[in-house]
């Protein structure tokens, strides 16, 4: 596989920062693969296509077991006392705010906290270690019940994170990794697991293209989690599951935004074979689709991460977006409050917790959704479940 990888060396750098549990997640057939074995037929994308090479096929299985919807709750742990949090301050503190899913989360998470009489505080760390620090200390000084951190593992801001532990604060970490290395006593981990969700988007590409895929990738680097996201998620699948996949990569950061049509345009343009453009995430269709019209270029399928709702009405009017990875972004903000309320509490976190609302959406099942506002704040498209009514009951409030 010929790739153009300008900062592989980062990866290798963050490779000690990620558990193996959660690199492993990220190769690995998500673990509902033999319920989805019967949608085999309908659900992968390349269903209509015969005799697939093994590459091709194997990918086409994990996409197929990724569509699957989960309608049933499970409780993550034994029930706990929500009113240990009432009147309490807890601070959200997101890498960056200029990344829309760590707003939506934000705001989802002080939804939940809400109804257990909490109140959010929430600090932007503006993708800088000297910011996040500054955001720490505050919590620290606020004498904070929780805090919540996405998108920031503890080498992000070490000093400042010691501190956090040294003070006795419970420390919900977001975004990073499956498990770690602290007393989950005092911290835990919750994740949607962006190395897994990544490679699924990637796994669709391998599968549509009958793993002869050239692939336009749009690395970010805000921080060491997304470049390890990309690495890991991305690249590393493509390595692994698609030796015959020809990989290009443009790196950006999010305040590089407005480079990115020209860059993507340049390499539309320059190498007319590429007929895949993977962008880490959603935040960065709109340049992709501009970049896409400026090369002339009706011949290229996007896939990315995030599903949210305009990418989905995309995907379904057969316009750019040609597949979609998404998870419940309501119901992982609901996790992590559980999460807050069992430190609070003394219970102490679930060790390698699963969180199980996540599903990659194609031609094959976008028809199948409503695809309004209203549908996305419930999380409807990723299963019946009521996880909210299922926290509220394991938190004593109703």
């Amino acid at each position: 596989m010929r790739k153009s990888l300008r900062a592989l060396g980062a990866a290798v750098a963050f490779a000690t920062m990620i558990t193996l549990a959660g690199c492993g997640d990220g190769a690995a057939e998500p673990a509902d693969a033999e319920q989805a074995t019967d949608q085999a037929q309908t659900d992968a994308p390349s269903e209509a296509a015969a005799d697939l090479s093994p590459e091709a096929q194997a990918a086409a299985d994990i996409v197929a077991a990724a569509s699957t919807p989960v309608d049933e709750f499970t409780a993550p742990g034994p029930a706990v006392d929500g009113s240990v949090l009432e009147g309490k301050t807890v601070y959200y503190i997101p890498a960056t705010l200029q990344v829309p899913l760590l707003n939506i989360v934000g705001e989802a998470v002080t939804g939940a906290l809400g109804e257990v009489g909490a109140k959010v505080q929430v600090c932007d760390a503006k993708a800088n270690p000297a910011d996040a620090a500054s955001c720490i200390t505050q919590a620290i000084d606020a004498k904070a019940a929780v805090v919540v951190s996405t998108g920031m593992p503890k080498e992000f801001a070490p000093a400042a994170f010691d501190a956090l532990l040294a003070s006795g604060i419970p420390w919900v970490q977001a975004f990073t990794s499956v498990e770690g290395d602290e007393d989950p006593a005092q911290v835990a981990y919750v994740t949607s697991d962006n190395v897994l969700l990544q490679s699924w988007a990637a796994n669709w590409v391998i599968a549509d293209s009958d793993a002869q895929a050239k692939v336009l990738v749009i690395k970010l680097t805000d921080t060491p989690a997304t470049t390890a996201w990309a690495d890991f998620g991305i690249l590393a699948t493509y390595e692994n599951g698609c030796p015959e996949c020809d990989v290009e990569v443009i790196e950006i950061n999010s305040g590089q935004t407005d480079r990115l049509p020209s860059l993507v345009s340049s390499a539309l343009v320059a190498n007319p074979d590429i007929a895949y453009v993977q962008s880490q995430f959603d935040q960065f269709l709109p340049s992709v689709t501009q970049a896409i019209q400026s090369a002339g270029r009706d011949d290229v399928k996007v896939v990315s991460v995030d599903g949210l709702l305009s990418t989905l009405q995309d995907l379904e009017s057969g316009r750019n977006v040609a597949a979609s990875v998404g998870f419940n972004q309501n119901a992982f903000a609901w996790y992590i409050a559980d999460a807050a309320v069992r430190l609070a509490d003394g219970e102490g976190a679930v060790v390698k917790l699963d969180f199980p609302f996540r599903r990659i959406f194609t031609e094959q099942n976008v028809g199948d959704l409503t695809l309004t506002p209203e549908a996305q704040a419930t999380g409807e498209w990723f299963g019946k479940a009521d996880y909210q009514a299922g926290f509220l009951k394991l938190w004593g409030i109703s």
